[in-house]
């Protein structure tokens, strides 16, 4: 479960896709990506959402919760989720939180927090118990929340500025930084569905090229066989860890109805790449129940 804004705000800058490079002939128009009655979930029966009185009755549903991840690094973004989307004890960690504070990108310690609330994909009325959990943070304007990575300082981040979020099947987009570019090119079919005027993308992929320790390195970060109304999405790039090479952050989902927000770390590297997976939030969208923000770095 996340916000259920999510992938319909970050989709919608297909529209302003104008200035990726090395555009190919013939290249097929994916705008139907943005049809929202594609990627909208359900709304839910607002006869099945309690009122407001009748959840002083209700308890908090305490079972089956997700053990904390093994890996060292983990993120969270904030929104509305299903209970075992977000792990248990998540707000008891030490968090730094990605702001936009004054036009500028900022690594502040972030106190996380996780409410419960009534999930109507889950819930009913007849158990009287809440599972959804709602993640939280005091900053407004967070990107994201990260922990594991204690050597990360607080204070401002270098950024790269890109024109699209979204990069086309076999377009690329440039990133330049600190006077080096470093270019995520994107390949991928397009396959015309059955009985109808639009396409959907097949064997669609991420690869980023550029240079470290003065060495050309070419890396495919990732890539789906099949996608249902959805494409990458490009987040924010940004010298997160400070070692000169911009970080990545993307939506890697392959499906309208979820999410996949990953990161990729340039110090974590193995040897002879340019970046590691490092952290991923993964959650699927339920009915709307309030409105809220959604996950969207500024274009600078």
């Amino acid at each position: 479960m996340r916000q259920p804004l999510l992938i319909l705000s970050l989709l919608s800058l297909i529209a302003c896709n104008t200035s990726t490079d090395k555009a190919t002939e013939n290249q097929t128009d994916h705008t139907h990506l943005l049809d929202s009655t594609a990627q909208e979930a359900e709304t839910a029966d607002t006869t099945t959402i309690p009122s407001d009185e009748e959840l002083q009755d209700y308890t908090i549903d305490t079972t089956g919760l997700t053990p904390e991840p093994a890996a060292a690094v983990k993120i969270l973004i904030e929104g509305r989720f299903h209970k075992h989307e977000v792990w248990q004890g998540a707000e008891h960690k030490q968090w730094m939180g990605l702001v936009y504070q004054d036009s500028t990108f900022q690594l502040l310690p972030a106190a996380v927090t996780v409410s419960p609330f009534f999930d109507p994909v889950l819930d009913s009325k007849a158990a009287k118990t809440m599972s959804g959990r709602e993640v939280g943070g005091a900053i407004p304007g967070t990107l994201f929340f990260l922990t594991g990575m204690p050597q990360l300082k607080a204070g401002s981040i270098d950024t790269v500025g890109f024109s699209s979020s979204v990069v086309l099947p076999n377009t690329s987009l440039h990133l330049r930084f600190r006077d080096k570019t470093y270019t995520l090119e994107a390949k991928g079919d397009s396959v015309q569905e059955e009985s109808s005027e639009s396409y959907s993308l097949k064997n669609y992929s991420w690869r980023i090229s550029g240079t470290r320790n003065g060495r050309k390195i070419s890396q495919e970060l990732a890539s789906d066989t099949d996608f249902e109304s959805a494409i990458y999405v490009l987040l924010w790039a940004g010298d997160l860890d400070r070692d000169g090479i911009p970080d990545l952050l993307a939506d890697l989902s392959n499906h309208y109805n979820a999410s996949e927000v990953t990161l990729f770390l340039s110090s974590k590297a193995d040897k002879g790449k340019l970046y590691k997976k490092v952290a991923a939030f993964r959650s699927e969208a339920y009915p709307a129940t309030a409105a809220s923000d959604s996950l969207q770095a500024p274009v600078l």
